[in-house]
C-alpha cells in the first residue's frame, strides 16, 4: 500500500471516528433534552400546585366557618326531636292525620332520627375534607424539622394503618434498608405521607390475594433515601394517571374518596425537598417511590467513575458504596465524562486511560487546561502500566496510577486518603 493509499485509509477510519462521536453527542444530546423537558414539566407542575395550595387556603377558610356552625347545630337538633318527640305523639293521637313538614308521624319516628345521622356524617365528610384542604395549603410551611429515620416513620404509619390492614386482610411486607442516613424532616409529615399513599394502596386492593411491599433505601448516586410502596392491585386509570397529584382526582369515589391524599403528600415531599414519583398499569399494579434529601447530600464526597467496560464501572460502583457512603456518578467514555463535568463537579474521577471516542488522556489534558476542574483529584486505572500515555498523564501533575487488576480493599482505602488530601 503506497502513501498515498495509506492516507486515504487513515481519512476514512478517522472519519468513521468522527461519525461514531456524532452519533454518540446526539444520543446525549436526546437524553439531556428529555430531561429538560421533564424538569421544565416538574416545575411547571409545581407552579400550578403552588397556585392551587393559595387557592385552596381561602376555600377551606371560607368553608370552616358555616361548617363549623352546622356541626355546632346538629347536636341541638338531636336533643330537641328527643325532647319533642312526646309532644308529636300526644298531638297524633289527638289529631291522627296531623302532618309535620309535610310528613305523617309514622315516617318522622322511623325515619327522621337517620335523616339528622346522615346531615351529620356528611358534615363530617365536609370537616375531613377541610382539614385535607388546610394541610394541603401548608406545601411550604412545614415547621420543627429535625434529624430522623425514614424506618422510623414508616414503622409508626404502619401502626397507624394496622386496623385498616387488618380489616382488608392485605399481606404487607417490610423491607427496611440498614444503616440508613438520616433526613432532616418533620416526623409527622413523613408519617402522613407513608400513610396516605399506605391506605390508597389498600384501596387498591380489589382481590382477596393482596399485597403490598414497603421498602427504604439510600441512593448514593444523588445522597436521597427512599420509601417505595408497592401493591398488585387494579393500578391507576390512565384518564387520571397524568393529574394524579392535583386536588379532588380520584376514582374512589364511591368508597368515600376526596382526591386529597395525594396532593396532600405531594406537598408535604415538596416542602422537604424531595419528589415522589409513580409507575402503574392499569390490571397490574402501582408503586409509587418517595425520595427525600438525606443529611449526606450535602457532605459525602462525590466520584465519577469513567471506564469502557459496564463490568468494571459496576464493580467499582458495589465496591465505592457497599460500606461508605459516597455519591457516585458513571460514564462510559471521555466524550460523556466531559458532558458531566460541564454541571457535576466530583471531589475525585476514577479514570480508565483506553476508551473510544476520547480517551483518559484526552480527558486529563481538558481537565488541567479547566480552571475550575484542575484542582479536582484524579486517579488513573490500566491495564497498561508501561504505556506511554501513562508519562504524558504524570507529567499533567496525575500520579495516582492503578494497574489492573487490582485489590478492591486497597483500592477503596487508598482512595479515602486520596480524598482526605483535599482538606
Amino acid at each position: 500500500m503506497n502513501d498515498g493509499e495509506k492516507t486515504k485509509a487513515q481519512l476514512i477510519s478517522e472519519m468513521q471516528i468522527m461519525r461514531r462521536q456524532l452519533e454518540h453527542l446526539e444520543t446525549l444530546q436526546r437524553q439531556y433534552e428529555k430531561t429538560l423537558r421533564d424538569s421544565q414539566h416538574q416545575l411547571q407542575q409545581a407552579q400550578k400546585m403552588e397556585t392551587l395550595g393559595t387557592l385552596v387556603a381561602g376555600v377551606a377558610h371560607e368553608i370552616n366557618n358555616p361548617i363549623n356552625l352546622i356541626m355546632y347545630n346538629i347536636p341541638l337538633l338531636q336533643k330537641i326531636w328527643a325532647d319533642f318527640m312526646p309532644v308529636l305523639k300526644e298531638r297524633q293521637q289527638r289529631e291522627p292525620d296531623q302532618k309535620f313538614g309535610g310528613f305523617d308521624y309514622d315516617f318522622l319516628t322511623d325515619n327522621l332520627v337517620q335523616l339528622v345521622a346522615d346531615m351529620e356524617m356528611a358534615a363530617h365528610r365536609i370537616t375531613k375534607t377541610v382539614s385535607d384542604l388546610k394541610n394541603f395549603s401548608r406545601q411550604s410551611n412545614v415547621v420543627e424539622k429535625a434529624p430522623l429515620q425514614v424506618n422510623s416513620a414508616v414503622k409508626n404509619a404502619m401502626r397507624l394503618a394496622q386496623t385498616t390492614l387488618r380489616t382488608s386482610a392485605v399481606e404487607v411486607n417490610l423491607k427496611l434498608g440498614d444503616n440508613l442516613p438520616d433526613i432532616d424532616g418533620n416526623l409527622q409529615s413523613i408519617e402522613q405521607i407513608i400513610l396516605n399513599i399506605l391506605i390508597n394502596a389498600v384501596q387498591a386492593i380489589d382481590h382477596d390475594q393482596g399485597k403490598i411491599d414497603v421498602t427504604t433505601g439510600f441512593r448514593n448516586k444523588d445522597g436521597r433515601v427512599y420509601i417505595r410502596i408497592t401493591d398488585n392491585g387494579r393500578g391507576i386509570s390512565t384518564t387520571i394517571a397524568e393529574k394524579i397529584f392535583l386536588p379532588f382526582i380520584t376514582d374512589k369515589q364511591s368508597q368515600g374518596g376526596t382526591g386529597l391524599g395525594l396532593s396532600v403528600s405531594y406537598s408535604l415531599a415538596k416542602a422537604h425537598e424531595g419528589e415522589i414519583i409513580f409507575d402503574s398499569r392499569p390490571g397490574a399494579g402501582t408503586s409509587f417511590t418517595i425520595y427525600l434529601p438525606s443529611v449526606l447530600k450535602g457532605q459525602a464526597a462525590k466520584i465519577l467513575v469513567v471506564d469502557d467496560d459496564n463490568a468494571i464501572r459496576q464493580m467499582l460502583i458495589e465496591a465505592l458504596t457497599m460500606d461508605h457512603q459516597y455519591l457516585v456518578e458513571e460514564a462510559s467514555n471521555g466524550i460523556e465524562a466531559s458532558i458531566k463535568l460541564g454541571t457535576y463537579r466530583p471531589d475525585l474521577l476514577i479514570l480508565d486511560i483506553f476508551m473510544p471516542e476520547m480517551d483518559g488522556l484526552e480527558l486529563c489534558r481538558i481537565i488541567s487546561s479547566e480552571p475550575e476542574l484542575s484542582e479536582m483529584k484524579v486517579i488513573v486505572t490500566t491495564g497498561y502500566p508501561e504505556h506511554p500515555k501513562l508519562d504524558e498523564i504524570i507529567a499533567l501533575g496525575y500520579t495516582n496510577i492503578f494497574s489492573k487488576p487490582f485489590d478492591l480493599l486497597n483500592f477503596v482505602q487508598a482512595l479515602g486518603k486520596i480524598l482526605g488530601e483535599k482538606d
